[in-house]
């Protein structure tokens, strides 16, 4: 295929397992698309892959989110359907350039996403290493609430730093459901769990905010979540991403973490036929772009 697109949400590509009998010639799919749509508001651009086709769908592919930063991959075969890995060494210009997070700059990045219920639903697993946020929004609002001025300055530098991002969430054609994450570092831990509309970029999301989490992490043992320290605050964001509508209970920050969770509201629910992620074989793990590309 050497040109063209291709809309992944309206695909039906049947439920075959790819053990008929080959085709003639070599039994493998070369692609070069202009445009490869995932989600309403998610395309790969210059898309390229190679695909072995014995198995079912299997083999490696690049190109770039909404035409930004530079991404690569895998795909593997899952039941009647493929998952799929996605790697970079620019997770800031991933979130961009998906409209998910615009603040945010630097880090790796490496996501799992597993097919599940309707097409274009995916169950995923993210994990970043370190990366920074500047200017951001929702999180001023929160700093500001809570009072902590020097960490306000720092978001309007260099930006906080965090040294892990972990997340557990479901990706639909036009939301994302958070049914557990976190990031972490010297300055300070978050914990989330809520939904984003992409489309209309507005979130209604809830967790907790733990100051100066490199030593406050120290009785994070007794968190009922990771990412949390032993003394931290319960919020809430509602509205949009750009002005978003922040409440924080100051006496969640009186309680040790054990008890915590009777200011907060059950999360989304785990959608009980996601299951595990699947592991991408050693041997189909593609190396992120070298430092530099975009």
């Amino acid at each position: 295929i050497l040109g063209g697109e291709l809309d992944l949400r309206r695909a039906t590509f049947g439920s075959g397992d790819g053990r008929g009998a080959p085709p003639a010639g070599p039994n493998a799919l070369v692609a070069q698309l202009d445009r490869l749509q995932v989600t309403d508001t998610m395309a790969l651009t210059g898309f390229r892959g190679q695909f072995a086709l014995e198995r079912g769908l299997e083999g490696n592919f690049e190109g770039q989110i909404n035409g930004g930063t530079q991404v690569n991959g895998s795909v593997i075969p899952d039941g009647e359907r493929s998952a799929v890995r996605v790697l970079s060494n620019n997770a800031g210009g991933v979130f961009r350039d998906a409209g998910l997070l615009r603040q945010a700059y630097g880090g790796s990045f490496d996501m799992t996403l597993r097919p599940v219920g309707e097409p274009g639903n995916f169950d995923g697993v993210l994990d970043v290493k370190d990366t920074s946020v500047r200017d951001a929004p929702a999180i001023a609002a929160l700093l500001n609430a809570i009072s902590i001025v020097g960490l306000l300055n720092e978001l309007s530098g260099q930006g906080i730093v965090f040294n892990e991002v972990a997340a557990r969430f479901r990706l639909s054609p036009s939301r994302v459901t958070l049914f557990e994450s976190r990031a972490t570092g010297p300055s300070m831990g978050l914990s989330m769990d809520g939904v984003y509309d992409v489309e209309d970029q507005r979130l209604n999301m809830q967790g907790v905010i733990s100051p100066v989490y490199l030593l406050n992490q120290i009785g994070g043992v007794l968190a009922p979540r990771r990412g949390e320290g032993l003394f931290g605050f319960n919020y809430t964001l509602v509205g949009t991403a750009q002005e978003p509508q922040v409440s924080v209970n100051p006496l969640s920050g009186l309680t040790p973490g054990i008890f915590r969770d009777i200011f907060r509201t059950q999360p989304p629910p785990t959608a009980s036929s996601s299951g595990s992620p699947p592991v991408v074989p050693e041997t189909n793990r593609p190396e992120a772009p070298a430092a530099g590309d975009r």
